[in-house]
């Protein structure tokens, strides 16, 4: 009897093990079941690196900017510890500095803890002095760096040149040069604003950059002619070396204790009682430059002046009055663009690539530079008439919906201007282009669809549109919504999001470790619209004003890897409660972008479309500009924008431009051109105008469609959106 209780507490033990083997185990930060990852940044070059992390959760900040900063230090306890970051050798230090007046104060500028110093000691009249090894005035500036004015100092040093040689620089200028010197000692850390424990700098210091090579004279002069910033991550004319920098702090945190690393190196600053400030009272400050700012208490750096026999100064900005440079101003020069055509019969006189279009084969005479018809511009097909191309060497695709042949407004899109017609489809809303195959995503009938090139695939989901498409490898993504609520379509396999009707998905993206993120919104219990995003199906609410709401309606990535939202809040205002903000989010961190046009009667905004360029964040959306009671005809109406880093530039159908109505869906950027695409209408009236099909090229309005592509008689023909875009 015995045995066999002890037999059936066996198998009941054994039975139970195996039922609390069978419950689902907690998962962790990083979605493992039963993980004990520690969540956060894990690059170590990273402004918010967490050494403790063993998971990266996107997070990773690699250079903060919030504006226009600057460090002030007291001249007795306040620096900047780089760590230890400068190798023996070769080496530029480059700062804009404004020094104080201060009794036996040292003005360490960027020296280290030993073996090297740049500074310019009270002692020593305050002259810009450097050099090593216990010999730190190597090299001197005859003159005193000026009191309470901005200067642009460098100095540079080569051992290899002249058994070493040490090059100073104050506003470009070289002013001292030794050689002979030998390289500085071992030093294990670098400092802004002080030497070993003390001798700090009394005054003002902003951008801060050390390479690891002695730069060039005219690569210096590069750099101090950069209007106020120095752009040392961005190689241009004589200046080649932004892949030599070691470290760049452009101090543009404009808070806390760290000075984030703008070279991606990692050498993060520590701020040790050094204190920001902005220059709200900033401005050209010299009353001889043409910019002069009588109520400017700081001078900024940013005077300009006639240097030129041609240059006018005209509201404050300078005028080159010679547009071709040959020494002739343009007031009495025939041909100012010197493309052979006389500035009175040059339909563009200062673009040298336009002027005419003698032989009408649709290339301009002047396309190569000079007048020339005989060879004015590519014909692939031998039809006598030029290729056609909105960016030169780039093919631009954009997507949209329009009239066709047969009068019916349909899906479609275009290539460099020519309609592609895409079967059976009422709209398309996105396009993406891998190796020469065109992809496009949109409805047909009450379904969500998609394309490739001209052939429709249907996806799964009742009342479904497709809004964004997006191709890795060979697999194909869509993002949408059904009937049921938001949702996302892998080679037209549906995968549900949020499901209630009240959510929808905009946006889609595949980050380069293969996660899939989808941006959209949801509505929460409490009926507020929620912006997110959902990687991998797992949802992220994206920050939003107390009480208000908002919408993701686009996704871009960094590098492949930090993602950018773009949308609106609704934010609380005294012109009518609530409304509508153009934002983008950096991963969860939120940007409100300034409204355009007038100051006086702006409604809100909303932005569309993001795209990133290097190191720029553009975004594309619109304004609402207020309608008045009684002034129907000459006020109200939404106007297209967009933004680069938060500066915003308005765009034909805008109220300065006072040119109709329009909006902008999409933007991207190649070979330095800008390209939003959108609609506008087609004339100024504010009313009863057709909005139409459009991309602006650098701000110049251009529309996809024509009457001659349409039926006779077609009523409303111009109707027409462009909603995507992409350039190969």
């Amino acid at each position: 009897m015995i045995k066999r209780l002890f037999f059936s507490l066996i198998i009941c033990l054994f039975f139970w093990t195996c039922a609390k083997d069978e419950e689902p185990l907690p998962q962790d930060c990083a979605g493992v079941a039963g993980g004990n990852n520690i969540c956060g940044c894990t690059d170590i070059t990273a402004f918010n690196y967490n050494s403790s992390a063993t998971f990266d959760d996107g997070s990773c900040q690699i250079h903060i900017d919030n504006g226009d900063y600057y460090l002030s230090f007291n001249g007795s306890n306040s620096y900047v510890d780089l760590g230890d970051m400068l190798s023996q050798g070769s080496y530029t230090k480059a700062a804009w500095v404004k020094r104080n007046y201060g009794y036996a104060v040292a003005n360490n500028i960027i020296s280290g803890n030993t073996g090297h110093a740049f500074w310019a000691p009270q002692n020593q009249g305050a002259k810009l002095s450097a050099g090593h090894n216990g010999s730190y005035t190597v090299v001197q500036d005859p003159d005193s760096l000026p009191e309470a004015v901005w200067t642009f100092v460098a100095v540079t040093y080569d051992p290899d040149v002249a058994s070493g040689t040490m090059t100073l620089y104050t506003n470009g200028a070289q002013v001292d040069q030794a050689t002979g010197v030998a390289p500085q000692e071992e030093s294990t850390n670098t400092y802004i604003g002080q030497f070993n424990n003390g001798n700090i700098w009394y005054g003002s210091i902003d951008e801060v950059a050390i390479w690891n090579k002695a730069l060039g004279t005219f690569e210096i002069a590069e750099l101090v002619n950069s209007d106020n910033d120095m752009n040392a991550t961005l190689d241009r004319g004589s200046y080649v070396s932004s892949g030599d920098l070691a470290g760049y702090w452009k101090m543009n945190e404009g808070e806390g204790e760290v000075l984030s690393d703008a070279s991606g190196n990692g050498h993060v600053g520590t701020i040790n009682m050094a204190v920001w400030n902005t220059c709200d009272e900033c401005g050209c400050t010299d009353a001889t430059a043409c910019n002069y700012d009588p109520a400017a208490t700081v001078d900024n750096r940013t005077c300009e002046y006639e240097d030129d026999p041609c240059d006018t100064c005209v509201d404050s900005e300078i005028l080159a009055n010679d547009h071709d440079l040959d020494g002739i101003c343009d007031d009495a020069d025939d041909d100012d663009d010197n493309d052979g055509v006389l500035d009175a019969d040059d339909a563009d006189p200062f673009d040298n690539m336009v002027c005419s279009d003698t032989d009408g084969d649709g290339c301009d005479d002047c396309s190569s530079g000079i007048y020339d018809p005989s060879n004015d511009g590519p014909d692939d097909d031998g039809d006598g008439i030029c290729n056609s191309y909105i960016i030169s060497g780039r093919t631009v695709y954009i997507v949209g919906e329009s009239y066709n042949s047969d009068g019916n407004l349909s899906a479609c899109y275009w290539v460099d201007g020519s309609r592609v017609e895409l079967p059976g489809g009422d709209w398309a809303t996105d396009i993406f282009v891998s190796n020469g195959t065109v992809y496009t995503s949109g409805t047909s009938g009450a379904n969500a669809c998609y394309w490739i090139n001209e052939a429709r695939y249907d996806l799964p989901g009742n009342g479904g549109e497709a809004e964004a498409i997006v191709v890795d490898g060979s697999d194909v993504y869509v993002s949408g919504w059904y009937n049921n609520g938001s949702c996302y379509w892998k080679n037209q396999q549906k995968f549900d999001l949020t499901t209630n009707a009240e959510s929808q998905a905009f946006a889609v993206g595949i980050r380069s470790n293969g996660d899939v993120y989808v941006g959209g919104y949801y509505m929460n219990n409490h009926h507020y619209y929620i912006p997110c995003f959902w990687k991998n199906g797992n949802k992220t609410n994206l920050p939003i004003p107390s009480g208000g709401d908002g919408e993701v309606y686009d996704i871009t990535f960094m590098d492949g890897n930090m993602r950018y939202y773009a949308g609106y809040v609704l934010k609380t205002s005294s012109f009518a409660g609530y409304t509508p903000t153009a934002v983008y989010w950096r991963h969860t961190n939120r940007t409100d972008l300034p409204l355009g046009g007038s100051t006086w009667d702006i409604y809100g905004a909303g932005a569309y479309g993001i795209t990133i360029d290097g190191d720029d964040i553009y975004v594309a959306g619109y304004t609402d500009w207020f309608e008045f009671t009684g002034q129907e005809e000459t006020t109200g109406g939404t106007f297209a924008q967009y933004w680069k880093n938060s500066t915003i530039y308005d765009l034909d159908g805008g109220p300065l431009t006072n040119f109709g109505t329009g909006q902008a869906y999409d933007i991207r950027v190649a070979d330095g051109n800008v390209v939003a695409v959108g609609i506008a209408t087609r004339d100024p009236s504010y009313h009863d105008s057709v909005e139409s099909a459009c991309y602006w090229l650098n701000g110049e309005l251009n529309y996809l469609v024509n009457q001659y592509d349409v039926p006779e008689g077609l009523e409303d023909w111009e109707w027409s959106a462009a909603r995507g875009i992409f350039i190969e």
